[in-house]
């Protein structure tokens, strides 16, 4: 699983529980107001339904991301499971547009990390991630040469560590 892909997700997981916290809002209300004002009892049971849906999505959004995405793409698809539920409890809501954007998104990396580097063969983007090793190498040459002091080498070190 990409940066991106797991970014999404979190970010529809952030929204899930503001739906949750709305849903919550809207039945203290209800069981706040006259009895004149009130509306159906189903609409009470309908937040209620709603919000154990919507945890149910969180859930599982959490457990698809859960050891770097290693179960976003297992063979009982908790991705797949939470898209699906959060699509029948509301559709147009702003974490199942993101769950359905994180679907259809291939393997694009949009948030690189600093020390990527880029690089185009025959009309194919990759990015090559720089080994610890070749970090520390890349360190210590610039403390030879003279371009970082000692703190700085320590303490780039202790950011790789």
């Amino acid at each position: 699983m990409n940066r991106t892909k797991k970014w999404l997700i979190i970010v529809a997981i952030i929204f899930n529980f503001v739906e949750i916290a709305w849903n919550v809002y809207r039945i203290v209300d209800w069981f706040m107001l006259d009895e004149v004002y009130r509306n159906s009892v189903f609409y009470v049971v309908y937040d209620f339904i709603t919000i154990a849906c919507l945890l149910t999505v969180a859930v599982l959004l959490i457990m698809s991301i859960w050891n770097n995405g290693k179960l976003f793409r297992q063979r009982y698809g908790y991705y797949m499971t939470a898209l699906v539920i959060s699509i029948i409890v509301n559709l147009l809501s702003v974490s199942s547009v993101l769950l359905i954007i994180t679907m259809f998104i291939s393997d694009w990396v949009w948030i690189n990390p600093k020390d990527d580097k880029t690089v185009t063969i025959d009309d194919k983007t990759e990015v090559i991630r720089e080994s610890k090793e070749a970090k520390i190498d890349r360190l210590r040459k610039l403390k030879e040469e003279g371009k970082i002091s000692e703190e700085e080498f320590q303490a780039e070190l202790l950011k790789l560590l």
